[in-house]
């Protein structure tokens, strides 16, 4: 199965004859699942929701959650406010009777305040439930498609980490090979090097000593040990990109100790050649480990 990256983006858009809405969904590399919800007025009962969604489906990565909904203009209707019409009827006769003066007429008392309201036409459950049905229709619509989307670059991030992989088998095979950091080799430099310090000649050098001391040093330096934990931690890194699971973390862990042998490597190198390998062999982990922050 391929890697699935924690980065991603997606958009989906629905509407019905309430409103219309656009839902967004990005991704970002994180240690755990960390949901953030943006959700506009009204709108909070999806918040637990959306949240469910995700959980179900991915299990690392930093995701926001836009979400933007646009209601039409409501259909408004003209009411009478009957209590207030019929307490303005009363007073007007009282004052009519009072002052002798005619009633005033139907349209001046339907312009006094609070006599006309206008009556916003209200959504009734069924309808809220409806449209809550539809929205969370687009969310998982964008939940699939950024699925998709960390697939899509998980299958990119797999082969470079294969390269990456190579070319640290490759460099480890390398360094197996050296004939530089053999003790017949070591004994030679050695050799050369007391030879140099005492100016005499090499066959004046007790040979049984040399070999001893030659034995001595191929011990300290020897990087046996390292190069096959490497390629032990190679092998589980092959296994870890078939794996069904997130591996992300124990990726993570796995270039921590690719970086505990390089630098073992580094410190016992006692030829250039050596001194390079364990150079790029730290060079090309680095790179693995930046690749490997993306893996879910």
């Amino acid at each position: 199965m391929p890697l699935k990256s924690m980065t991603g983006f997606s958009r989906a858009t629905g509407s019905n004859e309430e409103a219309q809405w656009i839902i967004e969904l990005r991704s970002v590399n994180g240690r755990g699942l960390d949901m953030r919800v943006r959700l506009p007025n009204g709108m909070e009962a999806l918040d637990s929701e959306f949240r469910k969604q995700i959980s179900n489906k991915l299990s690392r990565g930093n995701i926001t959650v836009n979400f933007n909904i646009k209601k039409h203009q409501s259909e408004s209707s003209t009411e009478l406010n009957k209590n207030a019409f019929n307490d303005l009827l009363k007073a007007a006769k009282q004052a009519s009777e009072i002052s002798g003066l005619p009633m005033p007429d139907l349209g001046t008392l339907l312009t006094s305040r609070n006599i006309l309201k206008e009556a916003e036409r209200q959504e009734s459950d069924a309808k809220t439930r409806e449209m809550h049905t539809r929205i969370m229709k687009s969310f998982n619509a964008a939940l699939d498609d950024l699925v998709k989307a960390r697939k899509a670059e998980g299958i990119e991030l797999g082969q470079t980490i294969k390269d990456r992989l190579a070319t640290i088998k490759k460099l480890t095979e390398e360094a197996d090979k050296l004939e530089e950091r053999k003790p017949e080799a070591i004994k030679e430099r050695l050799k050369q090097s007391i030879n140099h310090l005492i100016d005499q000649q090499i066959q004046e050098l007790d040979e049984n000593r040399l070999h001893q001391e030659a034995m001595l040093i191929a011990t300290r330096i020897d990087i046996a040990e390292e190069l096959d934990r490497i390629k032990a931690h190679v092998a589980q890194a092959e296994e870890l990109l078939e794996k069904n699971d997130p591996v992300g973390r124990r990726f993570d862990f796995l270039c921590q100790e690719f970086n505990r042998e390089a630098n073992t490597i580094c410190s016992k190198a006692s030829v250039k050649k050596l001194t390079y390998i364990g150079l790029e062999l730290k060079t090309i982990i680095d790179q693995l480990r930046e690749q490997v922050q993306n893996i879910e």
